[in-house]
């Protein structure tokens, strides 16, 4: 119990703006890493999309796109 107690204490002065900073940088490259994965499949995405729609207009026989 002693040792949880340890481990809840307040973090003294100089470990804030560390643990800040790791936080951040954590953040900023979560936060790149899900730009650049939407950046290169999204336009896929649609990509595949366009063309299951256009296949399936297709295999019905519609008049219209």
């Amino acid at each position: 119990m002693r040792r949880l107690l340890r481990r809840l204490r307040p973090l003294r002065r100089d470990q804030g703006g560390q643990t800040l900073t790791e936080y951040s940088i954590l953040m900023g490259v979560v936060g790149g890493g899900m730009v650049y994965t939407a950046i290169e499949f999204l336009p896929n995405f649609i990509h595949a999309l366009q063309r299951y729609y256009d296949g399936f207009y297709i295999m019905l026989n519609l008049p219209f796109p």
